[in-house]
């Protein structure tokens, strides 16, 4: 008897193990444009058959008189081409009457343009909730669930990070195949805001799951007048956006400037490339070598050289002049290069680099005496004391110079490059004018040939060389 039991303990066991090792896991995908979870839906139907989709976005998505797919109308889409049957719309925490009246005088707006038969269609497959109608809600398989973070900015209850969490839990308890979520900068005010609710709910999301990103490009354009406007809003007030410990930026360049607890976190849930974009960003995120660099030269440190390099302007204008540190880059301790540059909103001001060769003790000394130098550039006119108030300081750290296989072997955003013609000349340009203007390889390629003299096609001539240099930069832009 004894032994019976045993055999069909065992037995259980075997089929537990089996039924665990069976049960499926969430399949996570994070990405800057909602637009890019419309492919990973399509991908699911083709498996699944059409899905009730859980949309949980402040924004309605279903624009459908736009035929680009993007950000603004991916769920119309999807609706309007059979791959969603069922829209369940949070757009809220506590939707009271007047709220809930105008999400919905919001979405039949946006029906207005389409012919009747399509608006029919997505005006019966939406349905309105907040978040006490969706936890009464069982949902019917199969179904997916997808959330933009500026869920989060509006109506979100008294306490933001409770909603939060609350999603975060309700999410798991689905057991959703499928999720995926967007943190759309677009629609943030806060940036330290948005990416703490990011590291939130990454951090509380113990449900098994296979976590992806998924990034627009570097160098790509706005998608939509909203994203438009909100890169207006970030360039009128770069102290928030753009020069913060928490900083926002378009496409690639948002991933690849993610606060460092972010990217542990992630980093953490051992999240892979979803596309062709997160590959490099991810590629950046393990370069131990770069990291540990950004580690060192961290805001507080980064900030603290950009008030040297403005004491230092102050100092040159009441007659004090610096001296260059010994640059030797054959030292047995780690060396540096180190670049200052003024810029006004407008233009840049001045700029002096010293590519290689400076101690970890000569760098405030090496700021001063390129702080003075780019005073007096001869690129440009010399900067005048009465312009001390309205120009901005950017602070770039080089670290190891490489030579790049090809002219494409570089990240924007990460690597200053160095071009030398064929008679010898360098030429110099710093991977922050790539992040601030927001280029593209092919743009960062272009516009350092030009400045080479070589022309905006110069880059594709042979007999160049191109160096490479992982560069941590910063921009003061307190003012």
């Amino acid at each position: 008897m004894k032994k019976k039991i045993c055999e069909i303990i065992f037995i259980f066991l075997v089929f537990l193990s089996f039924f665990s090792c069976a049960r499926r896991h969430t399949e996570i995908h994070l990405h800057d444009r909602h637009g890019l979870s419309y492919d990973l839906v399509k991908n699911y139907t083709e498996q699944h058959g059409a899905v009730t989709l859980v949309l949980l976005d402040y924004h309605h998505d279903i624009r459908p008189e736009i035929e680009e797919i993007n950000s603004v109308n991916w769920v119309g889409k999807l609706v309007e081409n059979d791959y969603v049957k069922k829209v369940i719309w949070l757009s809220g925490k506590k939707l009271l009457l007047p709220n809930r009246e105008s999400r919905e005088t919001w979405l039949e707006r946006s029906l207005s343009n389409v012919y009747p038969s399509v608006a029919d269609k997505l005006r019966e497959a939406v349905m309105l909730v907040d978040w006490y109608d969706l936890q009464k809600l069982k949902l019917q398989e199969p179904f997916v669930i997808t959330l933009d973070f500026d869920v989060f900015t509006k109506d979100p209850g008294d306490d933001p990070e409770l909603f939060v969490d609350e999603l975060s839990s309700w999410i798991q308890k689905q057991k959703p195949e499928l999720f995926t979520m967007c943190l759309s900068a677009a629609y943030q005010p806060e940036p330290e805001k948005a990416w703490s609710w990011l590291c939130r709910f990454v951090d509380g999301f113990d449900y098994r799951a296979k976590w992806f990103l998924e990034s627009g490009k570097f160098g790509e354009q706005f998608e939509s007048r909203d994203e438009a406007l909100a890169r207006e809003k970030w360039r009128n007030k770069p102290a928030k956006f753009l020069g913060a410990e928490y900083s926002f930026y378009g496409g690639a360049y948002l991933w690849q400037n993610a606060p460092l607890e972010c990217v542990t976190v992630l980093q953490k849930r051992n999240i892979a490339e979803g596309n062709e974009a997160a590959e490099y960003i991810l590629h950046g995120w393990n370069d131990k070598r770069f990291m540990s660099m950004k580690e060192k030269f961290s805001f507080e440190k980064m900030n603290g050289l950009c008030r040297v390099a403005e004491d230092a302007m102050q100092q040159f204008f009441e007659g004090y002049r610096f001296y260059a540190p010994e640059q030797n880059s054959r030292r047995s301790e780690a060396t540096y290069g180190i670049a200052v540059r003024f810029k006004n909103y407008e233009e840049d001001r001045g700029c002096l680099s010293l590519y290689e060769g400076i101690s970890e003790a000569d760098i405030e000394q090496a700021v001063q005496y390129c702080a003075m130098e780019a005073l007096v550039d001869p690129r440009y006119s010399h900067i005048r004391p009465e312009e001390k108030d309205s120009l901005f300081t950017n602070i770039s750290v080089f670290g190891e110079w490489e030579k790049m296989n090809t002219c494409f072997d570089f990240i924007p955003g990460i690597h200053s490059l160095i071009l030398e013609d064929t008679d010898g000349e360098k030429t110099l340009l710093q991977t922050a004018i790539a992040l601030e203007h927001g280029y593209s390889r092919e743009d960062f390629l272009s516009r350092l040939s030009n400045k080479a003299g070589l022309g905006f096609e110069g880059w594709k001539n042979s007999g160049l060389k191109f160096y490479k240099s992982e560069t941590v930069m910063y921009t003061n832009y307190e003012k």
